[in-house]
């Protein structure tokens, strides 16, 4: 079992649940109890999980990676989009509807990467409008809407300008005066995450065959609230024959 970064994160998630249920729940933590989760074997399972997140007497703390310019970069435009995009809506449903029906169709506020995408579909609508060639907008009200726009300070041409600047700086990605090389994962982290691991996909899978109710399954990280698709239990494609990543 190759172990990452991104796999101990998985499974540090999967183990927060699963404590957090035991500790919360007694039913839970009678069925497991009755299958072996004595408080001897629960404790081991606290001191690697704690280990691995750096709590351990032997654990020591690591440096936090510096959030590059295009991820502060994310992070401000998705800050942006749903305040000004309900500012725009409350001043143009009722004065320009053809324009907030072409500015807004297919688009509403999202986050993270998507936020930037939505935000430069945004900007270009609103060239369009200033131009004069917004489909199915008369190219005066277009411009006036644009306008009033800026009047209310929603988005103006200096807000324009930062707006594409952080967009641009989003699609760069790390810069290379940023770029580090990502550090060689320490032997006894690796050891510990493998114990932490086989630990608690043991008592997930004992979990599994003991645990029938729907919202305990939730609340232990098994299962997965029923959505329009069904998407059942969490479970997925193991690697080998005995853990489940």
């Amino acid at each position: 079992m190759e172990i990452t970064e991104a796999l101990i994160d998985r499974w540090l998630e999967r183990g927060g649940k699963f404590f957090k249920s035991v500790a919360g729940n007694p039913v839970v933590r009678g069925t497991l109890r009755a299958r072996g989760l004595n408080d001897d074997e629960l404790d081991r399972g606290w001191a690697l999980y704690a280990d691995l997140n750096g709590f351990g007497k032997q654990g020591q703390a690591q440096s936090a990676t510096k959030e590059t310019v295009a991820a502060q970069a994310i992070n401000t435009v998705d800050a942006w989009d749903a305040p000004a995009y309900s500012a725009a809506h409350a001043v143009l449903d009722g004065r320009y509807p053809a324009v907030a029906n072409f500015l807004f169709e297919n688009l509403s506020a999202t986050t993270g990467v998507a936020a930037v995408a939505g935000v430069q579909r945004f900007l270009d609508r609103l060239d369009l409008l200033r131009d004069g060639k917004a489909t199915g907008v008369d190219p005066e009200s277009g411009r006036a809407a644009v306008e009033l726009l800026a009047i209310r300070k929603i988005v103006d041409a200096t807000k324009e300008v930062e707006l594409r600047q952080l967009i641009e700086a989003a699609r760069l990605g790390a810069r290379p005066e940023e770029v580090v090389e990502a550090p060689e994962m320490n032997p006894r982290r690796q050891e510990v995450a493998e114990a932490y691991i086989r630990w608690l996909n043991e008592w997930r899978e004992v979990a599994r065959i003991s645990i029938s109710r729907r919202d305990y399954r939730i609340s232990l990280g098994l299962a997965q609230r029923r959505q329009a698709n069904d998407e059942g239990d969490e479970q997925e494609p193991v690697p080998g024959k005995t853990v489940r990543t």
